[in-house]
């Protein structure tokens, strides 16, 4: 279980990017769970508004995500891109903490942030650079764990912060402490991040850019995303799901919604773990087959809850299931691609805004006819949809691109 952690303590640079990936994830912990809260009832922004302003972050978020993964192979030197990036995430969240207004926060929130968020692509880029040379198990089984400490930053981040500003009016410390999050990054990006050999930057893609995104938008590639994201998209409208069922339905308190959430949340680390090992010995398409397998198992359940204790006792498979389809897609779509992990990594972005918007019309539909326990069962089909199409596509795996 903790061998991919030593093999991570024993290369200086990698160990560098697992404590980076921790702390790009902190920013964002910091700030997410109360940006809302910020927008609305801080800064007075509208719920109109405030919709605008995650459709078009959504929108800016995946377009510089994927561009920048791209740019990545094609410039060869991606420590000079993430310190830029780096410097933006110091701009904006700064800006926001500073300088508290809609303008501010609309402008940095939309179209600044987003750019460092882009920073945590790039780490998985440098970690696949960094494990080029163990077999693929190994690296993917690396990766998978340095996703880890991801979620980790999670677990920490949004509790801190809640406890850190609990008696002040104001949330607008967290933007600070994400701005210092960002100016760390920049740092390790500056000062530690090895700068690539000369023999590194001869391996550029060739692929332009413009062909890149063809590749991309193939009609197999975004069959191949759909699938992914109507599989991964099963997290999302659970963690929609259960806090209403659980409350609405069920009677529970907005307590209970809180500690099953930090329980998910912490158990999600050992089994990106126990999944990353695991990956040494069966590929990773048959574990995210198993892993859909069991959040489908966990989706149906739910259905069924009649007592608030019943979805505590869900949590076991929900934060097993839940810990592979957030940590191994990246892998799978970076192994398409293995002669150029900016653009495999450009897939995830793509798969998170696929994923949220099947998501949203999932529930959109469901919660219509259905009902929230009977939405659960329209989530079991997009598990088993999502399954169904990575294992047809599986016999079309394009050759080792370079």
């Amino acid at each position: 279980m903790f061998h991919s952690l030593r093999q991570i303590r024993a290369q200086p640079q990698l160990l560098l990017l697992a404590i980076m990936i921790f702390v790009q994830g902190s920013a964002y912990g910091s700030t997410l769970p109360y940006l809302s809260i910020t927008a609305i009832r801080e800064l007075g922004m509208s719920d109109q508004d405030y919709s605008m302003l995650v459709f078009v972050t959504s929108v800016s978020a995946v377009t510089i995500s994927v561009s920048l993964g791209i740019l990545s192979d094609l410039i060869g030197d991606r420590r000079r891109i993430m310190i830029a990036m780096a410097l933006m995430g110091v701009a904006g969240y700064g800006a926001i903490f500073l300088f508290p207004s809609v303008p501010v926060f609309v402008l940095a929130t939309a179209f600044v942030i987003p750019f460092f968020q882009s920073v945590s692509s790039l780490i998985f880029v440098g970690v696949r650079a960094e494990t080029a040379d163990l077999p693929s198990r190994d690296a993917a089984a690396i990766n998978a764990t340095v996703r880890a400490f991801m979620s980790a930053s999670w677990v920490v981040m949004p509790a801190a912060m809640g406890l850190a500003f609990a008696s002040s009016a104001s949330m607008m410390g967290a933007w600070g402490i994400a701005g210092l999050c960002a100016l760390s990054v920049f740092l390790c990006s500056t000062f530690l991040l090895a700068k690539p050999t000369s023999n590194a930057i001869p391996a550029k893609s060739q692929t332009g850019f413009f062909s890149a995104l063809g590749e991309l938008a193939a009609p197999i590639m975004l069959t191949r995303m759909i699938s992914m994201a109507a599989l991964t998209g099963t997290i999302r409208l659970s963690s929609t799901l259960w806090p209403l069922i659980l409350i609405i339905n069920l009677g529970g308190k907005t307590a209970d919604v809180g500690i099953i959430a930090g329980l998910i949340a912490f158990l999600e680390i050992p089994f990106m773990l126990i999944w990353a090992n695991l990956l040494k010995r069966v590929n990773i398409l048959m574990t995210l087959i198993v892993a859909g397998l069991v959040y489908a198992g966990f989706m149906a359940a739910l259905s069924f809850a009649t007592a608030p204790w019943q979805i505590y006792a869900l949590i076991m498979p929900a934060a097993a299931g839940a810990a592979a389809l957030l940590s191994m897609p990246l892998t799978y779509f970076q192994d398409l691609f293995p002669g150029r992990p900016g653009l495999g990594t450009s897939f995830n972005p793509i798969n998170s805004f696929l994923g949220n918007g099947l998501t949203a019309l999932t529930f959109a539909i469901g919660a219509h006819y259905l009902g929230y326990s009977g939405t659960a069962w329209l989530g079991v089909l997009m598990a088993l949809a999502g399954i169904l199409g990575l294992i047809l596509l599986e016999k079309r795996r394009p050759a080792v691109a370079t």
